[in-house]
């Protein structure tokens, strides 16, 4: 009897679960699970303080600027060093806050949601300096059409405040198009997100922005009521599609209408299991090559980001990934030439056999667009370690219908010989769950020696961290038919 890895739904009760139970370090594929890597760190300096947000851009000119920020400064990330580019101001970066950066042409923009924002022009700029032109202090803002838009300012909450056309550093309203729209409903602004239209993200509402020009300049459209996004940086853009954690769980939209996600899947998982004092640091995510969007966020036992839920965008699979960090953002990476390679961190002292990340990595490799993070020691890695110790395990059911089963022997298709095996069984339903402790050694014919009688299974695999493999898709059964009772 085979048993195909299904998708994660932890929210069904394990027994006739018709996906997988677990689903942990791994990352879903289009029929497999995959393994999800250790953080590599990938610079031997750190920020000052816990990252709070980062981003990576690429100028006109080709080259790529990676940026961060801490409670109190702004960071670039040169080469293999952090060098602190606050040009001499000290921020006030709220405790549970965020910098986020967004660009228009070729000036990066950072915002805190608290100090005023600051300006930086790739390929030329040395330190960050006040954006000019008198901006509004705010706390989420996009580029729509060819204006900055920006909403939620420390005493205007539902504000949407644009900049003039074509100007990052022109905000005076009704000159050259740059005004204001309040929002008198749907509370307080929690994300924007740009393009040729835009969607302003509230508590409860969803408004779809549309250029109009002439004294109109933007229409204003609702396209939700009673459905927004929860405050953070939950909100993220993936193609001409929006993804947004919300009150009602994890949803995707169009521009027109949204539609849920997580829904009977993971949407009462993560809610009873997010620090709910701490959803400020929800954080969103995207790697296109594997085509996931993952949300970064605290759970009950942790006191800061420790878990990464993933949901696979092309699939609708989920899986989760245990492990501590600060920040995740998307980064594209810079290239290293081969004298930058002898100072890479892992590799010691000037020893190129020595770096334990693979050299055809995205980390070597100019223009790849891949995930970054912060370690829990304020430094810059990337997910190139070795493979994180993983478990799938998938739902309960009678191996022979309306029978207890004798189980024998239990082989894991998967391509590695490493795997090891548990039962989780019972005879009643309402009985509790037992589970017995993992078997390691695998036969020559890839079979796991069992022994166990009962009515109810739940079947169970574990891979140790280190291990390589690459795809793991199910679980293939031996058992013997016993009685009824």
């Amino acid at each position: 009897m085979q048993v195909p890895f299904g998708e994660w739904l932890p929210d069904l009760p394990d027994h006739m679960n018709p996906g997988s139970t677990q689903a942990k370090n791994v990352y879903p594929a289009a029929n497999s699970y995959r393994p999800w890597k250790n953080i590599t760190q990938a610079t031997s300096d750190a920020l000052t303080a816990r990252c709070q947000g980062a981003a990576a851009f690429t100028s006109d000119g080709g080259n790529i600027s990676i940026f961060a920020g801490d409670g109190t400064k702004l960071y670039k990330i040169t080469s293999n060093a952090i060098v602190d580019e606050s040009g001499g101001t000290t921020y006030n970066t709220a405790a549970d806050g965020y910098w986020d950066f967004i660009k228009f042409g070729e000036v990066i923009i950072a915002f805190n949601g608290v100090d005023a924002p600051r300006a930086w022009t790739l390929d030329s700029s040395t330190d960050f300096a006040a954006l000019s032109g008198s901006p509004p202090t705010f706390r989420h803002a996009a580029v729509i059409n060819n204006f900055v838009v920006t909403g939620f300012q420390p005493t205007a909450r539902t504000t949407v405040q644009w900049s003039s056309v074509n100007s990052p550093t022109s905000w005076t309203a009704g000159t050259n198009q740059a005004d204001l729209e309040i929002l008198p409903e749907g509370g307080a602004i929690t994300g924007i997100t740009g393009g040729q239209f835009g969607l302003v993200f509230q508590e409860n509402r969803i408004t779809r922005m549309d250029y109009r020009g002439g004294n109109v300049i933007f229409s204003f459209r609702r396209i939700e009521d009673n459905i927004g996004a929860v405050q953070g940086k939950s909100v993220i853009k993936v193609g001409n599609l929006v993804y947004f954690l919300s009150e009602n769980g994890f949803r995707v939209t169009d521009g027109n209408k949204s539609e849920p996600i997580g829904n009977g899947k993971v949407d009462r998982f993560f809610f009873n299991d997010l620090r709910f004092a701490l959803r400020e640091r929800v954080r969103a995510s995207v790697d296109y090559e594997n085509k996931l969007v993952c949300w970064s966020y605290p759970s009950i036992s942790s006191s800061d980001v420790d878990k990464i839920i993933i949901y696979n965008y092309e699939t609708g699979r989920w899986s989760i990934v245990e492990l501590e960090h600060e920040v995740m953002f998307n980064y594209i990476s810079p290239g290293f030439t081969l004298e930058e390679l002898d100072d890479y961190p892992s590799s010691g002292s000037n020893n190129l056999d020595a770096i334990n990340v693979p050299l055809d990595s995205d980390i070597f490799v100019g223009g790849l667009r891949s995930l970054g993070v912060f370690n829990t020691s304020h430094r810059f890695g990337t997910f190139e370690g070795t493979n994180l110790a993983c478990e799938i395990g998938t739902g309960e059911t009678e191996v022979f219908p309306q029978n207890r089963s004798l189980v024998t022997h239990v082989r894991p298709i998967v391509d590695t010989t490493s795997a090891t095996g548990s039962l989780t069984f019972r005879n009643r339903v309402g009985d509790s769950q037992s589970t017995t402790s993992p078997v390691a050694n695998m036969h020559s014919t890839g079979t796991i020696p069992f022994h166990k009688s009962a009515r109810y299974f739940k079947f169970n695999m574990q891979i140790p961290e280190g291990t390589t493999w690459n795809d793991a898709q199910g679980i293939d059964i031996e058992a013997i038919k016993e009685g009824y009772r």
